[in-house]
């Protein structure tokens, strides 16, 4: 008889070591830690760190870096999961300033002078026309000039500017049209892309299947997702 009873006893044990592992736990109202997830090839992640104060950031990406990202606060209510993207901190793009004046040549010329934010002269950046394709050198100053035949066009002249590590910059200008332009370029942590996507003002809920400790199963509108927990 004991025999039976200490055997029931450790099934039930067993029991319940299984079901806290393994169990669905809607009763938590935090996540703390980072989790991933990573498709069949290896090259795309999305990452996910949750702190125990409710919030959360959200980066994704591939080989080249980020591509999107995205900040806020979460909570589970019943068996469901919200991430609310309302801290999202977004980025300035690079931008320029232009001047304009006309003269009775037969040719234009177009003056930039390119710097970072601080208005520091930047050297490295590289620079060419679109579809009247010219490609120049900046000095020191971080000066460049181009010249083109006067013309009178629908089309649009546009100058392309980009650099390592600096958010890419495309200005329309006119065939027609002298121009003084000064471009101010914006860091990215992204290697010749402009800034990652930011996801800001949106609510995302998942229907929470399966939470334990290694993982959470969840499902939303275009399936089932797992998220693993990766080593503090």
């Amino acid at each position: 008889m004991m025999q039976k009873v200490k055997s029931v006893i450790k099934k039930s044990l067993f029991i319940l070591i299984i079901l806290s592992n393994s169990l669905i736990v809607f009763s938590q109202d935090k996540i703390k830690g980072k989790y991933s997830v990573v498709d069949e090839t290896g090259y795309f992640f999305t990452n996910y760190y949750f702190s125990e104060k409710g919030t959360f950031i959200y980066s994704s990406g591939g080989d080249l870096g980020v591509s999107n990202y995205g900040k806020g606060h979460y909570f589970i209510k019943k068996d469901s999961l919200f991430l609310n993207y309302d801290l999202t901190e977004l980025k300035e793009n690079s931008y320029h300033r232009t001047k304009e004046y006309y003269n009775s040549k037969d040719s234009i010329q177009i003056k930039l002078n390119i710097y970072n934010f601080s208005k520091k002269p930047l050297h490295k950046i590289q620079v060419w026309s679109f579809p009247n394709y010219k490609s120049e050198e900046l000095d020191t100053n971080g000066v460049a000039l181009f010249k083109f035949k006067k013309e009178k066009r629908k089309d649009k002249l546009e100058i392309h500017l980009d650099g390592e590590y600096y958010a890419k910059h495309v200005i329309n200008l006119n065939y027609n049209i002298n121009y003084e332009i000064d471009v101010f370029m914006s860091k990215t942590d992204n290697y010749g892309f402009g800034h990652s996507k930011a996801y800001k003002n949106d609510v995302k809920k998942y229907k929470i299947i399966e939470f334990n400790k290694e993982s959470i199963k969840l499902e939303d509108k275009n399936g089932i997702v797992i998220w693993r927990k990766e080593n503090d």
